[in-house]
């Protein structure tokens, strides 16, 4: 898709800053609160992450971020549309079968499989990765003729066989859950040694399993008192999931709406215009209304919007640049960054939420120490931004499924 000039996508208008923001193990019948741990071993490779999240959304990778990846992978071709694995920052212990088998899932509201690797992997994919054991489980049944396949942009590929078994989060059991055993894993997938599989929480997106089975949503839907979830991801810190309530304790002042798209499959809904705040609360700022949908997507590290909204946050860092050899915008890693304000109501002193810039400065760039690379990135095209965890470690966030809507509030940053 090609975007459309700066002026034909937004409407311009002057404002003054300073509107008001938006305002252990907890488990009791029918709601339960589960840890989103950091991986203690997860060391941000931006540009991988970058390459990884474009082509999980459908975009063409550009050369220079496929030639980096395929350098540090080790591999040729082109990087594989990871719709199961895009941050593996936050992990979340989850149990398999009875009694439970422990693994690490990567909670992901952009997909909808529940993906695990089981004894029923081929050795040379299983690798390091924990696993789930169906023989000693006493729950487990397979389900006849039943398989599931993802099938990447480069032909890597991951497809297996359809059981079901009780799925256990913070001691809450959910009985004859559908479970993706994995049999052939590419190697692109099962290089990421951390994670032992997906929890795909997308909000109303079919499952790759055929014939169609329910997703572990739809399951877990059935014993919750709310058809609510809520993610308080931290940056450099442990967060959590909430399931079936919202915790007061998590955020501050007032949770604003927003209504997801028609047909929406992901949590995707409209932003209604965005600034970059100046360090001078006095001073004339420009607030820019915007037309343009976003996917809250757990499962993507990055803040990726419109290339020219991307263009306006870095036009106000003197020091930054697009570094066109290496696909990606950079700014020495000692450069005070700017906040990025994002609204949700259409006008500037509406609901809005705050991604603070030291959020933003992601991760140094391997040719140099003293280069950094930014969380906000161009989307390369795509009709939607994406609103990775640069901006869900700054709100707190509600999935409201019976209502068809996304929430954010303010809440303690760290």
């Amino acid at each position: 898709m090609v975007l459309l000039p700066l002026y034909l996508v937004f409407g311009l208008f002057l404002s003054l800053a300073g509107a008001s923001p938006i305002s252990g193990l907890s488990v009791r019948d029918g709601s339960f609160t589960v840890s989103a741990k950091r991986n203690p071993s997860y060391v941000p490779d931006g540009r991988a992450e970058y390459a990884r999240a474009l082509a999980k959304w459908g975009a063409e990778v550009p050369a220079e971020l496929q030639r980096y990846v395929e350098r540090v992978e080790g591999q040729s071709g082109s990087v594989g549309a990871m719709t199961i694995s895009g941050d593996r920052e936050y992990l979340t212990s989850v149990g398999i079968g009875t009694p439970p088998q422990t693994l690490a899932l990567d909670l992901d509201t952009g997909s909808s499989d529940l993906w695990v690797y089981s004894t029923e992997t081929n050795p040379v994919d299983l690798s390091n990765h924990t696993h789930w054991i169906p023989a000693n489980s006493s729950t487990a049944k397979i389900v006849p003729n039943a398989t599931w396949e993802i099938q990447y942009g480069d032909s890597s590929y991951a497809y297996g066989n359809v059981w079901r078994d009780t799925v256990t989060l913070a001691g809450i059991t959910i009985p004859n859950s559908t479970v993706e055993s994995a049999l052939q894993v590419s190697w692109k997938l099962s290089s990421d040694y951390d994670m032992d599989g997906i929890l795909g929480l997308a909000f109303g997106l079919e499952s790759q399993v055929s014939p169609s089975q329910p997703t572990l949503l739809n399951d877990l839907l059935l014993l919750l008192e709310s058809s609510v979830f809520t993610a308080d991801l931290k940056w450099r810190a442990e967060g959590a999931y909430g399931f079936g309530t919202i915790d007061p304790a998590r955020y501050n002042g007032t949770i604003q709406y927003v209504p997801l798209i028609d047909d929406a499959q992901f949590w995707q809904y409209n932003f209604t215009g965005f600034n970059v705040p100046t360090a001078n609360p006095t001073e004339t700022q420009t607030w820019y209304l915007s037309s343009w949908s976003a996917i809250a997507d757990t499962g993507t590290t990055l803040l990726m919007l419109a290339d020219d909204i991307a263009a306006i946050y870095y036009k106000s860092i003197p020091t930054a640049l697009f570094n066109s050899s290496i696909g990606v915008y950079q700014f020495p890693c000692s450069a005070v960054l700017p906040d990025f304000k994002i609204g949700f109501d259409g006008h500037p002193g509406g609901a809005h939420a705050m991604v603070p810039g030291k959020y933003i400065n992601y991760t140094v760039l391997e040719e140099s120490t003293s280069t950094c690379m930014g969380g906000i990135q161009g989307n390369y095209g795509q009709p939607f931004a994406i609103f990775g965890d640069i901006f869900l470690k700054s709100v707190f966030t509600v999935f409201d499924v019976g209502n068809k809507r996304v929430g954010f509030a303010n809440k303690t940053l760290t």
